[in-house]
C-alpha cells in the first residue's frame, strides 16, 4: 500500500504544476504587433490626429523630450503635444531600427531614428535629425503602449561633437 501511495501522489502535483507553467508567448508576433502599433502612431502623429496619438502612450507614460524635464501622465502629454502640433510648420517622423521584446512578452523596447521640423520664431524651417528609446507595455486589454519614451538629436553633420579627450586637451 505504501509504494501505491507513493507512486500516485506524485501525479496530481505533477499535473498541478504541469497545469500552472506559462503559456509559451510567440516573441516575433509580438514584435510585429509592436512595429505595426509604432506604424500606425507614427501615421497619427503625422497627421497630427491629437487623440489618436495620445491612445499610443499609457495613463502613467513618462515623456522624456530633449532639453526639458520629463513630463509624466497622460494630462502633461497632451499639453506638450497639442503645442507642437500647433506649432507652425511642425511635423514629426521616426521609423523603427530594432524592437526586442522581453521572455515574458509583457513589456519590450524599440530603438528609433526620427526627425522634427518646426519654424523658428523668424520663421524659417529647421529639421533636426534625432534618436530614441521607447519603452512598450502590453496593457491588460492585450494592446502595446509605450510607457517611456525618451529621444534627443544626433549633432549636426556641420558641426561635430569632440570627444572627451579632445575637451580635456582644450582643442577647438
Amino acid at each position: 500500500m505504501r509504494s501505491l501511495k507513493q507512486g500516485v501522489l506524485p501525479l496530481p502535483l505533477a499535473v498541478l504544476f504541469l497545469g500552472c507553467r506559462p503559456a509559451r508567448v510567440d516573441l516575433e508576433a509580438e514584435r510585429r504587433a509592436i512595429l505595426a502599433q509604432d506604424e500606425a502612431w507614427a501615421a497619427a502623429a503625422a497627421a497630427k490626429d491629437l487623440e489618436r496619438t495620445l491612445a499610443y502612450w499609457t495613463d502613467d507614460a513618462t515623456l522624456m523630450p530633449p532639453d526639458m524635464p520629463a513630463l509624466k501622465g497622460r494630462d502633461a502629454i497632451r499639453q506638450y503635444v497639442a503645442a507642437g502640433f500647433q506649432a507652425p510648420g511642425f511635423s514629426v517622423s521616426w521609423r523603427a531600427q530594432e524592437v526586442e521584446v522581453a521572455g515574458d512578452g509583457a513589456t519590450a523596447y524599440e530603438i528609433a531614428s526620427n526627425q522634427f521640423t518646426i519654424a523658428d520664431s523668424r520663421g524659417a524651417v529647421h529639421t533636426t535629425q534625432g534618436k530614441g528609446v521607447t519603452v512598450w507595455r502590453k496593457d491588460p486589454d492585450g494592446v502595446w503602449r509605450c510607457v517611456v519614451d525618451v529621444w534627443n538629436n544626433l549633432a549636426p553633420a556641420s558641426e561635430p561633437t569632440k570627444g572627451a579627450s579632445e575637451r580635456r586637451r582644450g582643442v577647438q
